[in-house]
């Protein structure tokens, strides 16, 4: 039901755009065909549009700084189809092993809704941009270093 579109390097909505967004609370490491192998996050958003509804999966590789958009086969004329997308995708996520979290974002301020707009990988166009990325990227590498360091001076 879900295939990558590789034209989509992220998705930049509106705020009264947004339906719905879950959240993985843990990154599994995934390999993704044609992309490196690395720690994801999973992103569900359910989209309005000027065609209907749309539910996407988006999966950020933040090592690599990439991503993977997956895209419904069809777009959900109604509520019903909506949901059933809905359902489906949060089913193909938890598959690969990512457990999800409603952001509840209908129910957020528009102020937090804002900040997520802002700060979400999946809410911009190119996964290169996301703020943070290279910087938490190097902080890794750094702590593992000291972790490491610290361990060896034990013995």
């Amino acid at each position: 039901m879900f295939s990558i579109d590789e034209r989509f390097r992220g998705l930049p909505a509106h705020r009264e755009q947004v339906l719905s967004l879950y959240q993985s609370i843990n990154s599994p490491h995934l390999a993704i065909p044609g992309k490196p192998a690395g720690p994801a996050q999973a992103f569900v958003l359910g989209l309005r549009g000027s065609g209907g509804f749309a539910v996407f999966i988006y999966l950020y590789l933040s090592e690599a700084q990439d991503c993977a958009v997956y895209v419904p086969g069809r777009r959900a004329a109604s509520q019903e189809d909506y949901q059933q997308d809905e359902a489906a995708a949060l089913g193909f996520v938890e598959s690969m092993g990512f457990m999800m979290d409603n952001a509840n974002f209908r129910g957020l301020p528009a102020a937090h809704q804002d900040e997520l707009l802002k700060t979400l990988p999946v809410f911009y166009k190119d996964p290169k941009l996301v703020p943070g990325a290279a910087r938490s990227r190097a902080e890794e590498k750094r702590n593992a270093s000291t972790n490491l360091g610290r361990l060896l001076s034990s013995f």
